[in-house]
């Protein structure tokens, strides 16, 4: 018997269906695969490797998910989806009873059939699929209309069920307490290898599930850097500007979070700089309401910040924060994604002076009511001292 899926909004996706008039999804992306399964596969990514949904808009038609072989009991044991079928791949035989199917095709037209796919509108996620999948996907699907839903899919999943709240509420929580430790261990004499094991560990005791990512810079090989992917072993020292991207994920949904430092002095045109990123970031945060668009929101903060930094440098200002650590609304100058009630979102606010790259990023979740400022209590001021 079908369990209740713990992530998936099923109204938000059937109105979506309805709108569309998509009679069947299938989903292999792998954060909407996820989505639509609550099972936490590794190995969507390789194009080889399909992990696929398919859900029908008419409850007569069960909903399937087609899973690698050796995934299979683990599909079975988490996955809401009752009916889980499994492919030869990597495995020709588990500790559950087979046969398998042949590849995923072969389980994909077997699906087809016993339910009497014919004639039929199928949502896929278009251009987004593999170039080898695409077209095999759409020969067995000859006799039906084939339409895209990836976009569609972007903005089911950007309202969040109590669930991926909760999840996303743990992962940011998780983070600011390793940030905590990470700022603890700025001082001269420590290098950025002390930074990150200071970051690891605390993660670890808090219940991190893993590692979203951790992008530190520090000295000046990397103060630069918007994404500093490895510690170069440099030792701080007065005046060195540290700086951390990072996230900690919580049951698959991660968190993301920037604070950027000085230790021990700055300038005054670097206090200055960091205090007006911040002022502005709070403000357009506490702001935000349902019914604003991406580009309103894009619009109003970039005003705000050129009133004190001209040639602001940013693209966009924000993104929808999920399953992907970029989801939408995207808050940029053309994004007309409206803003709904129980959106999470991360805004940042970066700008380069002098050889370093300032940059803050916080979390909010939009109510109907109001924001929730996730992030509030992380310090924010620049200086560490000694």
């Amino acid at each position: 018997m079908d369990k209740t899926p713990a992530l998936l909004n099923v109204p938000r996706l059937q109105a979506m269906m309805d709108r569309r008039g998509v009679d069947l999804l299938i989903l292999r992306g792998v954060e909407n695969s996820k989505y639509m399964s609550d099972f936490f596969h590794n190995g969507g990514s390789l194009g080889y490797r399909p992990f696929t949904v398919f859900y029908f808009r008419d409850p007569v038609h069960a909903p399937a998910l087609v899973v690698p072989a050796v995934d299979l009991h683990l599909a079975i044991s988490q996955s809401w989806i009752g009916d889980v079928r499994a492919y030869a791949m990597a495995e020709f035989f588990t500790d559950l009873p087979g046969p398998f199917h042949d590849d995923f095709f072969a389980a994909a037209k077997a699906i087809l059939a016993e339910r009497g796919v014919r004639g039929m509108t199928i949502g896929t996620e278009g251009n987004q699929l593999t170039s080898g999948f695409r077209p095999q996907l759409e020969a067995l699907l000859e006799g039906n209309r084939i339409v895209d839903v990836a976009l569609d899919m972007d903005l089911v999943r950007m309202v969040k069920t109590p669930e991926e709240i909760r999840r996303l509420r743990r992962a940011t929580d998780i983070t600011i307490a390793a940030h905590e430790s990470f700022r603890a261990a700025i001082r001269p004499g420590n290098n950025d290898e002390d930074l990150l094991r200071a970051i690891l560990g605390r993660m670890a005791t808090e219940g991190a599930h893993g590692i979203n990512f951790i992008n530190i810079g520090c000295g000046p090989d990397t103060s630069f850097a918007a994404h500093a992917p490895f510690p170069t072993g440099h030792v701080m020292a007065l005046g060195d500007f540290v700086k951390v991207d990072m996230g900690a994920t919580y049951m698959g949904y991660p968190a993301d979070f920037v604070r950027s430092y000085f230790v021990g002095h700055a300038s005054e045109r670097q206090r200055d700089i960091w205090k007006w990123l911040n002022e502005v970031q709070v403000e357009t945060g506490l702001g935000l309401r349902p019914g604003m668009t991406g580009g309103e929101i894009f619009d109003a903060s970039y005003a705000r910040i050129s009133r004190h930094l001209n040639n602001f440098p940013r693209e966009f200002v924000g993104h929808g924060l999920g399953l992907s650590s970029h989801e939408e609304p995207r808050m940029n100058h053309v994004n007309r994604t409206v803003l709904e009630p129980n959106t999470v979102v991360c805004l940042e606010f970066s700008y380069y002076h002098d050889g370093v790259r300032h940059h803050t990023e916080d979390t909010f979740l939009v109510r109907e009511d109001g924001v929730e400022f996730w992030t509030r209590n992380c310090p924010r001021d620049l200086i560490v001292p000694t």
